[in-house]
């Protein structure tokens, strides 16, 4: 009943959108006091009208990823955008690849809007921010599509004849809009048709070509304009061509009140020899565009031929290379290479169309293809002319024409050709390798920067920690994975760092304690607490404490979990006694998981051991009150076979109490409750200064004494900093980050709390991120359907290579790998020092919401966050914040309509 209601609403849009196209055409062809002198006469809705009386409707491209998927999905992808041109057959085409400034201030605001209780110097923070990325060359692709459907020769005509006769014409519009909005918007294409601002933004960029986009565009009003309302378009720019075989033109307007002069070359490409795509490991041949650190404007125009034309052509080409096959064999002479080449070539083209009759990927194309660059000097624009020929060097020939004025108003709405020189004659197969419409697309564009993307091009990379659960409905754990030295503290230092400039309370359980520094930087200092465990009063890590009962407001009847319950009060109660359960569960596998720690390897891995525990588990207290005390009581009073050697484990236990590690475990007293998690700390780090890990993938049998006792105090850290979530109120944003994850995740209770780490963030609007070394870790911990986002940094060892692309879904053996490795290399300059953009770590980035790139974490407008999250970074950060563009009196709201 929906999906019918709305195709006969859009139905209804379409007829009233002819309708005005009749109707408001006709009468403005009756009086034109203004003349433009372009072609365009009318835009109605996504509907361009042309003085000729050619309709084409405009199409608005959604970006298509393309880094990181396997080939078979590369090539399916090709096979499908190539169908959909197919479907276009007998049509002209014309692809404008446009961009749109970064909207830095939007964003600014956005995030703004979205923060609650701020920390003080949050207006100073956010400006810094905002001039960062304005700073960057980043700008959004907007790929246009035009599609021409038909021609309307009754315009203008008032006589009934011509009434009745454009009716019938508008008639027949209607069911070809029809059918290529069903082709544009079907998959490969998903394409849709361009809204009014879309259509307002491309005759912007087509009439004022090569001029700095416009920051600030207000919504549009209106949905169409016609030959007197194209002056706003005309008049914003003049095009001048002061030579005629001149290699550029040079365009003059307005923007904000200062006078702009740039100088634009047209470019056409020419012959092509392209590699297979995606085999060779090359981009789409128009993403290649995206590389240039300049802004760049493409115009392309295609026929998409019909059977019956290209067999006629095939035929008269082959005709003719028959008969000079045939004179050279008359003569005695060798028939030449190419000519031979030639033949084949036709043959089996000819061949492949007659045996597919001329359907889907056989289709053939010819088109025009140009690109616009632009430069205030005439030697900067020639500079990048010849950019974009090295950058095709070897695959495509770059000509650089005569007539530019007339090639570049072909970047115009309805313009006809300059010219039909360097037409390409393509299989449709070959258009689709373009793929014009693939993009560097990761983040939510509305959170925190975190730095840009670093692959095929720059894009800004946003991410909001909490948009996940709060507008998603996803679960908030972020895995982060590198070897070693790959930036795991550095990108969650950095996100912890922005979290709680937002006012968000973050705690950090860094156990090797170098995130400490954090709390000490000056506009967090009052607001952090560093809480050093190993210092901490005795029984601070009792297993039974640090698993706290739920709350009884978490589980009320007026919670979307239970309201719409048959019967919501017994509904909330079920589910917290169970959770009562849940918790007494989890104590008491916690602290056998603990106490089995303390053993050394022989008993640990004895079965004798593991049945005296559990039993003396099961016996004795699991509430919060209790302590492992209550289990060494359990093992005292054993009796059966198990008592002897349950006798022994608690005198080896009461012998580990009395160790500086044991007291840590073992209270003295009941404690009270804690001081330090107060609604005045917006970040709390916590370590384990002096506790000595054991390296990973060593067996726990090599492991010494304080290695042995260092992870159970790991696990009990883990459970002491997640329980943080569970103090503050379900839908108040919290923080959380767990480092050394792969040692949690060796032990039952250390799964147990990843995955309830993961399972509870949505619920408690909590952002938990959960690094490790090894990605191998993660999935054995079978963590899989509780991952929202990932970051992979630097990562070395082929089978946890092979690990980390299977959290991304890709098969291994795609080339992905070497791509894993080379992340975050250090690099040099000519003298041969480390540059100071070593810090700039790298990851592969996948946001959970089909985004995948790679990106690069960028810190030198912060050198004292830089410092303070490199153990090394001392003297460079110092360079860098020489070398910083901005004081703390220069903070300038650089971009038009700042966020406060």
């Amino acid at each position: 009943m929906t999906q019918h209601h709305t195709t006969k609403k859009r139905a209804e849009q379409r007829r009233g959108l002819l309708g005005r196209l009749l109707t408001t055409t006709r009468h403005n062809k009756n009086a034109r006091p203004y003349a433009s002198g372009l072609h365009l006469t009318d835009v109605i809705g996504n509907l361009t009208v042309a003085r000729t009386g050619t309709v084409t409707a405009w199409y608005v491209a959604a970006p298509q990823r393309w880094s990181f998927l396997s080939n078979d999905d590369r090539n399916s992808l090709l096979v499908t955008h190539a169908q959909r041109l197919a479907d276009l057959s007998g049509r002209r085409l014309h692809l404008r690849i446009t961009h749109r400034p970064y909207p830095v201030a939007r964003w600014a605001r956005a995030l703004d809007e979205s923060v609650i209780h701020p920390l003080p110097g949050w207006d100073r923070y956010l400006h810094e921010e905002q001039l960062k990325v304005a700073q960057l060359p980043l700008d959004n692709k907007v790929v246009y599509y035009g599609v021409r459907v038909g021609r309307l020769s009754g315009l203008g005509r008032t006589t009934n004849k011509y009434l009745r006769a454009s009716q019938r014409e508008i008639d027949a519009l209607g069911r070809e809009l029809q059918e290529v909005d069903s082709t544009m918007s079907a998959a490969g294409m998903s394409a849709a048709p361009a809204t009014p601002d879309e259509m307002h933004w491309l005759l912007v960029r087509s009439l004022s070509l090569g001029l700095p986009a416009p920051l600030d565009v207000p919504p549009q009003t209106t949905d169409q304009w016609h030959t007197a309302d194209l002056a706003e378009y005309t008049d914003a720019a003049e095009w001048r061509s002061p030579e005629p075989y001149g290699p550029h033109i040079e365009v003059l307007g307005n923007r904000d009140g200062r006078q702009l002069h740039r100088y634009v070359s047209v470019l056409t490409m020419g012959r092509m020899s392209l590699p297979a795509i995606p085999e060779s490991g090359h981009a789409p041949w128009l993403q290649r565009l995206d590389r240039l650190p300049f802004p760049y404007e493409v115009a392309a125009t295609f026929d998409v031929r019909e059977g019956d034309e290209v067999n006629k052509e095939m035929r008269d080409q082959l005709q003719r290379i028959y008969h000079q096959v045939r004179h050279h064999q008359e003569h005695g002479v060798d028939i030449p290479q190419q000519l031979a080449r030639q033949r084949q070539q036709g043959l089996d083209t000819e061949d492949e169309v007659r045996s597919d009759g001329f359907a889907g990927v056989s289709t053939r194309v010819r088109g025009w293809i140009r690109i616009a660059v632009a430069g205030t000097t005439p030697e900067q624009v020639h500079d990048r002319a010849q950019r974009v020929e090295r950058l095709y060097k070897g695959h495509v020939l770059i000509h650089h024409g005569a007539d530019q004025y007339r090639l570049a108003r072909e970047f115009i709405p309805c313009e006809g050709l300059a010219n039909e020189a360097y037409q390409r004659r393509l299989p449709v197969t070959t258009l689709a390798g373009a793929l014009p419409a693939a993009s560097a697309l990761v983040g939510d564009r509305s959170g925190p920067n975190l730095g840009y993307t670093s692959g095929a091009s720059r894009r800004a990379v946003m991410w909001h920690p909490w948009r996940s659960t709060e507008v998603h409905e996803r679960s908030g754990l972020t895995v982060i994975v590198s070897s070693p030295g790959g930036g795991k503290s550095t990108l969650a230092g950095k996100i912890a760092y922005d979290s709680a400039r937002m006012g968000v309370p973050f705690t950090v359980l860094d156990p090797s304690g170098p995130l400490v520094r954090l709390c000490h930087l000056p506009e967090l200092r009052p607001f952090a607490r560093e809480v050093d465990l190993m210092a901490a009063e005795p029984g601070t890590l009792n297993p039974f404490r640090i698993i706290p009962d739920p709350r009884p407001d978490h589980y009320t009847p007026d919670l979307p979990a239970f309201r719409d319950k048959p019967d919501p009060r017994e509904a909330a109660d079920r589910a917290f006694r169970a959770a009562v359960q849940s918790a007494q569960a989890q104590r008491r596998t916690l602290a056998v998981d603990v106490l089995r720690g303390l053993l050394d390897s022989s008993l640990r891995s004895s079965e004798v051991t593991s049945k005296a525990l559990l039993m003396a588990s099961q016996r004795a207290d699991t509430s919060v009150h209790s302590s492992p005390y209550a289990i060494i009581s359990a093992l005292r009073a054993m009796e059966g076979s198990l008592e002897e050697h349950a006798k022994h484990l608690a005198e080896l236990l009461e012998g580990a109490a009395e160790l500086p590690q044991g007291q840590l475990i073992f209270p003295q007293v009941d404690g009270g409750d804690d001081t330090y998690l107060t609604e005045h700390h917006r970040l709390v780090v916590m370590s384990l200064k002096g506790l000595s890990l054991p390296t990973a993938g060593v067996p726990s049998s090599e492991w010494t004494l304080e290695e042995q006792y260092s992870m159970p105090l790991l696990y009990l850290a883990g459970w002491y900093a997640q329980r943080t979530i569970y103090h503050r109120e379900m839908s108040e944003r919290k923080g959380l980050f767990l480092d050394e994850a792969w040692a949690l995740l060796n032990v039952s209770s250390g799964r147990a709390l990843a995955k309830k780490t993961g399972r509870d963030s949505r619920k408690h609007n909590c952002r938990s991120l959960v690094a490790s070394q090894d990605a191998g870790d993660l999935i054995a911990a079978d963590l899989s359907n509780w991952i929202d986002s990932v970051f992979l940094g630097r990562t070395t060892s082929p089978e946890a290579q092979r690990a980390a692309l299977q959290l991304l879904g890709i098969a291994p053996g795609s080339g992905y790998e070497r791509v894993l490795a080379e992340l975050s290399q250090p690099r040099r300059d000519s003298s041969g020092q480390h540059k100071a953009d070593q810090f700039d770590r790298e990851f592969v980035f996948a946001d959970g919401i089909s985004g995948v790139e790679r990106i690069r974490i960028a810190l030198q407008h912060r050198p004292t966050l830089l410092q303070a999250l490199n153990t090394t970074a001392a003297p460079l950060a110092q360079k860098a914040a020489e070398s910083n563009p901005w004081t703390s009196d220069d903070v300038l709201d650089l971009v038009k309509g700042g966020a406060r």
